[in-house]
């Protein structure tokens, strides 16, 4: 019974959020699958209002591959600051050391330590008249170097029509599992007839990476 209360609130308190065109916003600190179906039912609510539920579940994907990749990201400040991660240059100790914490365990485990350190993850759904803007936001910045190399990435995948060819064609062994998903979801959107210039990631260089995505709804 407290279970079906709780999802009684939050699905209360977000068509009330939806229907005064209010920002929503989820936070989570590891992959938690309450968080996951908070985000589904709001989607799906805004979708059905424009009727177009067919987008549901290739956006629901790219919404689950950028909070894996923030999380992802916290979990390794979190592995630099253990001293798991001494070379943070080293492509192959980072891609091992992520590795070890890619399991519900481990990734419960972090979460619990990113909450201590204010290493959030920020699911932003916003609805801006026939557009809605995703914005998936973690308290880790990005790299000169990274930032390049994110936007290189995605400028190949959207070359590609399938997340297999473009693998295929483009390995990178030492992407930590993360330059995959943000070719994946180029492709997701790609298959949606969505531009990849609808799909940025950027960073203040101080203290925040932001994933955006624009879904003309109209």
């Amino acid at each position: 019974m407290l279970n079906k209360d709780i999802n009684r609130t939050y699905q209360t308190e977000i068509l009330t959020a939806l229907k005064n065109r209010s920002d929503l916003v989820f936070i989570s600190y590891s992959g938690l699958e309450a968080t996951e179906e908070k985000i589904k039912f709001a989607l799906a609510k805004i979708l059905e209002r424009f009727r177009k539920e067919e987008l549901f579940t290739p956006i629901v994907s790219c919404i689950k591959e950028l909070i894996a990749n923030a999380t992802k990201a916290n979990a390794k400040m979190i592995l630099i600051n253990e001293g798991k991660i001494k070379y943070s240059d080293d492509p192959a100790e980072v891609v091992k050391q992520i590795r070890s914490v890619l399991n519900e365990e481990a990734l419960l485990e972090y979460g619990i330590k990113a909450k201590k350190n204010n290493l959030s993850t920020r699911t932003y759904l916003k609805l801006h008249g026939n557009n809605l803007i995703i914005e998936v936001i973690n308290n880790v910045p990005l790299s000169e170097k990274e930032q390049k190399k994110i936007s290189e990435r995605i400028e190949v995948s959207s070359k590609y029509d399938n997340i297999a060819e473009f693998y295929m064609e483009n390995p990178d062994p030492e992407a930590e599992g993360m330059g995959l998903g943000l070719s994946m979801v180029v492709i997701l959107l790609k298959n949606i007839n969505i531009s990849h210039k609808n799909f940025i990631v950027t960073t203040d260089s101080m203290s925040k990476t932001y994933a955006t995505i624009l879904i003309p709804l109209a």
